[in-house]
């Protein structure tokens, strides 16, 4: 009734068996370039991440992943995810094989995600994209050499941002000689043709590339500067930069002047390779610089904004997504005691707290306060309008002597994101927008001013 033992064992292992080569045939979608040592390790962590993602309470995880253009991504927080998880073998490659560990987990929930018939599913790759990484949190001005090939993040306003481009990672190309397919992974982007044929009775080095199985991914570059209001922020000196690559579903995702949060992984790359002067010049500069591939990014405009904070119109539609600055608890204290203490006489508190050098000149002060607190964005219901701004603008005139300046450096001391600029000392491009070439892709990108900044 319940068979022979032998024949038992014998379809478990059968079984076993065909379970491991759909370990492998997965594994070797995310790690083409793989050697003996680093196998067992990827295999065993894979594994465990995939009893944990077939477990009922990881249901929901697998859920949340989401197709956009054929593009398979799954938004993670690790503050969520490290409640439910108690696998601390990723946890700790997380902290010294942040790649590896990353795509491991990447091949565990492709297992679950997709069909049991076809687990390959046209080679759909799913990316996993980590957020709310507290402790990976670095100032800028931390990021050094200590740091390459770790998970880190970042908090920033972006300053520059690059047109988006395809990128090549995989292409096929033939052998001259003897016509022989061999397709060629590009890691990092890299240009890598076969170094020779593979047939034994060839072994030509001459190849012609078959640019219709070239597989491109968008690609875009983004600079972020550190925010001048936060605290590893040191005065008398120029702001921190860090160059950012984001890809495939990252691109668009930010625009000069958005106050971002980057995770991602520090790479070096030589300064030299991109600019002329052949290959033998890159090979004998040991001068690297530090740039941020990107896993997530995380833009202050789009953070979900709680029900009971939501502003509804007259039918019932949100208004707009608030850009919510974060407070500290002694913040949010200090904003409950400073209500109750003043009641209804909160505005003119607030307006003998702003310049107290100058005396008097209430009104200007009301005008600069209501424009540091800004208004609403009112929408039309014709979509094809325009909205309008909350912002305020205001002009100060005056005779000289009165104060104007101080006043304007106070109000640009206490914004959060404030900067002084006198305006006969800067072009209308220092003000805005303007646009840049890199030098080292040639590409043109959009730079931010000061208003954007």
């Amino acid at each position: 009734m319940y068979g022979h033992p032998a024949e038992m064992k014998s379809g478990q292992t059968k079984f076993q068996s065909t379970k491991t080569s759909d370990m492998w045939r997965i594994l070797a979608v995310y790690f083409p370039q793989t050697n003996a040592d680093d196998a067992d390790f990827r295999f065993h962590l894979t594994s465990d991440l995939l009893r944990f993602f077939s477990s009922p309470q990881a249901q929901k995880i697998v859920d949340q992943v989401k197709e956009d253009d054929g593009l398979f991504i799954l938004p993670l927080d690790f503050q969520h995810f490290r409640k439910v998880c108690q696998i601390e073998e990723f946890y700790a490659a997380l902290d010294e094989k942040p790649k590896d560990a990353l795509l491991c987990m990447s091949a565990a929930v492709h297992k679950v995600f997709f069909t049991k018939d076809d687990p390959m599913v046209d080679g759909a790759k799913i990316n996993i994209r980590l957020h709310n990484y507290q402790e990976s949190l670095i100032a800028l001005k931390n990021l050094k050499a200590a740091y390459i090939g770790r998970l880190v993040s970042v908090r920033g306003t972006v300053t520059k941002v690059s047109t988006v481009r395809p990128l090549v990672i995989q292409m096929s190309f033939s052998c001259a000689k003897c016509g022989t397919t061999i397709t060629c992974d590009f890691p990092d982007g890299k240009f890598s043709p076969p170094p020779k044929c593979e047939m034994q009775a060839c072994k030509s080095r001459n190849f012609n590339p078959i640019r219709s199985t070239a597989r491109p991914i968008d690609f875009q570059k983004i600079r972020i500067q550190e925010l001048l209001k936060s605290e590893h922020h040191e005065e008398g000196r120029v702001p921190r930069t860090v160059e950012c690559e984001l890809t495939e579903d990252l691109v668009d995702a930010c625009i000069p002047g958005d106050v971002v949060t980057v995770s991602g992984l520090i790479r070096v790359i030589n300064n030299y390779m991109d600019i002329g002067g052949g290959k033998s010049k890159g090979k004998n500069q040991a001068l690297y610089y530090l740039y941020l591939e990107a896993v997530s990014v995380t833009n202050s405009k789009s953070q979900p904004v709680p029900d009971d904070m939501q502003r509804t119109d007259t039918d019932g539609r949100a208004t707009e997504h608030l850009d919510l600055y974060s407070f500290s608890p002694r913040d949010l204290e200090f904003i409950v005691k400073f209500s109750e203490e003043h009641g209804s006489d909160v505005f003119r508190q607030i307006l003998q707290s702003i310049c107290p050098s100058i005396y008097g000149h209430e009104l200007v002060k009301a005008g600069i306060t209501l424009s540091l607190f800004g208004g609403v964005r009112k929408h039309s219901m014709d979509q094809n309008k325009v909205p309008v701004r909350g912002d305020i603008h205001i002009i100060v005139v005056g005779d000289p002597g009165l104060g104007k300046s101080q006043l304007l450096q106070a109000a640009a001391s206490v914004s959060p994101r404030g900067i002084y600029v006198c305006g006969n000392a800067t072009t209308n491009a220092g003000l805005t927008v303007a646009v840049v070439k890199d030098h080292m892709t040639g590409d043109y990108a959009f730079e931010a001013g000061t208003l954007f900044s």
